[in-house]
């Protein structure tokens, strides 16, 4: 069945392209951007370092632990906001600072949290000063996990992968607000690639 058809698809795309290049679309700097593709491949390799997934489904800022002896933290989309305003504030960062600010509770893991879902929950810091107040953070290659299994049950290649997916700046672009739903219609974020 056609629900949409094709001249609506169409017209979604040239909305698309339109926003890829207008000069409303915030301008990245290409060597912010690839300093934090560093960072994150490079997160995803030192074992030491918890992995962060995205999953609505677990409370955020409680651990589990996989097989593999890789801690594994629950979050929402708090990490890649972060990510985005340190990028839109020029700013990089260091895997040595960001285990640190882990370790001390200070690496913003949760938007905010509902009612007692912070009893005992490891990391409690929400993303507060790094909020997008204008912006939404969209994703352009999902990064759903798209599996009940449980953490500990998932193949740690699979949770490495959605990490570099949730936290790489090279699958995010950002919305202005009062347009983000655009950035959850394929056709749209086909033009963002």
């Amino acid at each position: 069945m056609v629900l949409i058809g094709d001249e609506i698809r169409n017209q979604i795309s040239a909305i698309g392209r339109l926003w890829r290049f207008s000069e409303h679309n915030p301008k990245l700097s290409s060597d912010i951007i690839e300093a934090w593709d560093r960072l994150v491949l490079d997160w995803i390799e030192d074992k030491t370092m918890p992995l962060i997934v995205r999953r609505s489904k677990e409370q955020r800022g409680h651990t589990y632990y996989h097989p593999s002896g890789r801690e594994i933290v629950v979050s929402d989309n708090t990490v890649a906001i972060w990510i985005s305003n340190k990028i839109l504030n020029s700013e990089t960062e260091t895997l040595t600072h960001i285990k640190e600010m882990l370790e001390n509770d200070e690496f913003p893991i949760a938007f905010a949290f509902k009612k007692n879902e912070k009893i005992g929950a490891k990391y409690t810091k929400t993303l507060g000063k790094y909020a997008l107040k204008d912006w939404k953070v969209c994703h352009i290659d999902a990064i759903g996990l798209n599996t009940k299994a449980k953490i500990e049950d998932i193949p740690i290649t699979v949770l490495e992968e959605h990490f570099r997916k949730y936290a790489s700046p090279k699958n995010m672009f950002l919305l202005p607000q009062s347009i983000g739903g655009l950035g959850e219609i394929s056709e749209f974020i086909n033009e963002q690639k």
